[in-house]
């Protein structure tokens, strides 16, 4: 589909949707949405541009996209990932349903899987949230004036957001419209933590975060975390934390920050 928007997320996401896809779909994140039928959508192969990965929404049931499944990964989706130097088709799913035909369509391929937690934040707004901010560190949040910093060469290690922003939004201006944001700067004003809206879809955003390895297993990205969970509640919004299962550190820094396991979902790949 051309046009990203509301009204073809409410045509493809459902209930259990995953929200960074669905973010994709409506036009927040960027990304590519392959329809059935341009006029009334209900079944679609969504590419994330910040994940690098797809997903496959809306109606399962579909005889006449399901039979063109196989043909539309070889010719269409295979040279699309190669064109970006990407030798894997990675997948996962808005309804378990739709595994059987994915399989089916497939299986004469090596098919590899990993699972995902999600954690969300919990109904009891406020009772978990505390800062714990190392000492002999700064903490800004990443809004207009702190870009307007960046911008004027204010701040080292500038690209480290940049980039990270840019992988999850396409452009820094499109998540000063939207998202929100904390960083940690040394006493130099260098940037060695972050903790950001990632994706956007209704008033769930996901949580990004990531942290300079030498400035690792300092309490850096909790205490982000924890300042980014207040600033949601503050905007009626919801949390939405995405990690592997074998990621302990992530699971920890989710569960410190008072974050809850929501569910569990599975992830396919297969290498080309």
């Amino acid at each position: 589909m051309n046009e990203r928007n509301e009204w073809l997320a409410r045509k493809l996401v459902h209930a259990d949707s995953d929200m960074m896809f669905a973010g994709v779909v409506a036009g927040n994140n960027p990304g590519q949405v392959w329809a059935d039928n341009e006029l009334n959508p209900s079944s679609a192969i969504v590419w994330s541009s910040g994940l690098g990965g797809f997903n496959f929404m809306g109606s399962a049931g579909n005889t006449y996209f399901n039979q063109s499944i196989e043909t539309f990964i070889d010719h269409e989706i295979i040279p699309f990932l190669s064109n970006k130097n990407i030798h894997s088709f990675e997948f996962s799913v808005d309804t378990y349903d739709w595994f059987p035909t994915i399989y089916q369509a497939i299986g004469n391929r090596k098919i590899e899987e990993s699972f995902q937690y999600v954690y969300k934040s919990s109904t009891n707004k406020n009772d978990y949230l505390y800062t714990d901010i190392p000492p002999s560190y700064m903490i800004a949040e990443i809004d207009d004036a702190f870009y307007r910093e960046l911008n004027n060469g204010g701040i080292k290690n500038a690209e480290f957001l940049v980039n990270y922003i840019e992988q999850y939004w396409g452009t820094f201006n499109n998540y000063l419209g939207k998202g929100y944001g904390y960083a940690a700067l040394t006493e130099n004003k260098e940037i060695v933590s972050i903790a950001v809206s990632s994706f956007i879809f209704n008033s769930t955003h996901a949580i990004g975060v990531e942290t300079q390895e030498t400035y690792k297993r300092q309490g850096l990205s909790s205490s982000l975390v924890q300042l980014l969970l207040k600033k949601f509640n503050e905007n009626n919004t919801t949390a939405w934390w995405d990690c592997m299962e074998s990621n302990m550190a992530s699971q920890k820094t989710a569960e410190k920050a008072g974050l809850f396991k929501a569910h569990r979902y599975k992830i396919n790949w297969f290498n080309f």
